[in-house]
This record gives structure tokens, C-alpha cells and sequence, in this order.
């Protein structure tokens, strides 16, 4: 069924994003060529990037719920390592707001996303095992 290749197809062009994403806030820490305009790219983009990690994540409960008698929808290790992301990238989004006005934040916000990604690889493994055959 195509439909059931939906979540991992927008997952992956989500994961694809971040990646973009992380490439140019690394690319935008000050000292750096074109440091700004990449700290703006970044700026832009992620946002969309965290709507896409919800769309993601609650289309695959939907897809399990509506498309998928064998298994248990919030049951799975996929769903607690995309539980996880959902949270991260939550945190990363909400520390990011600080960035300007806290040494803190601009330290600890690309740890959080790098973990996000690092968890984001860790569910691609995890969602080939339960891809529809």
C-alpha cells in the first residue's frame, strides 16, 4: 500500500532538513565565512524543520493506528526514540530563544540538536525493521 510508505518517506526528507539545518548553524558560528547569513539560514529553516518533526512523529502514531493491524501504535522503540527527538528538538527550539542574551544557551543548543540527529540516525534503524513489506 503507498500510503503506508508516507511517514518514512516525509520522515527522511525531515531527517534530510535537520542535517541542512545543522550544516549551517555549525557553518554560523561567528569567526566563520559567511557566518551571518548562515546563522539566518538556519534561523529560517528550522522552524519548518520542527513543524515537519511533529508532522512526523504524529503521522507515524496515525499511520500505525489507521494502516497497520500488526503492531501497537506508541508501543515500539521507534516510537520512544521519535518520542525523544519530539523533545529534544522541543528543548533545542526553546533554549535557541535565549541564544542572544545567554552564553548558556549558545553552548548548550547545538549539543541538543546534535543529539536530536544522533537520534534521528538511531530511528532510521529502527523504522527499517517495521517498514510494510
Amino acid at each position: 500500500m503507498l500510503l503506508g510508505w508516507a511517514h518514512p518517506a516525509a520522515a527522511a526528507a525531515t531527517i534530510v532538513l535537520a542535517v541542512r539545518g545543522a550544516s549551517l548553524g555549525l557553518r554560523g558560528r561567528p569567526g566563520r565565512l559567511q557566518a551571518e547569513r548562515n546563522r539566518a539560514r538556519h534561523t529560517a529553516l528550522m522552524p519548518w524543520v520542527y513543524g515537519l518533526v511533529l508532522a512526523s512523529w504524529a503521522g507515524g502514531l496515525a499511520s500505525v493506528w489507521a494502516l497497520r493491524d500488526d503492531l501497537t501504535p506508541a508501543a515500539s522503540g521507534h516510537f520512544t526514540v521519535g518520542t525523544a527527538i519530539v523533545v529534544l528538538f522541543s528543548a533545542a527550539a526553546l533554549v535557541s530563544r535565549r541564544i542572544a542574551v545567554d552564553e548558556r544557551a549558545r553552548v548548550i543548543h547545538p549539543w541538543i540538536g546534535a543529539a536530536a540527529l544522533l537520534l534521528c540516525g538511531v530511528q532510521v534503524f529502527l523504522g527499517l525493521q517495521i517498514m510494510p513489506h
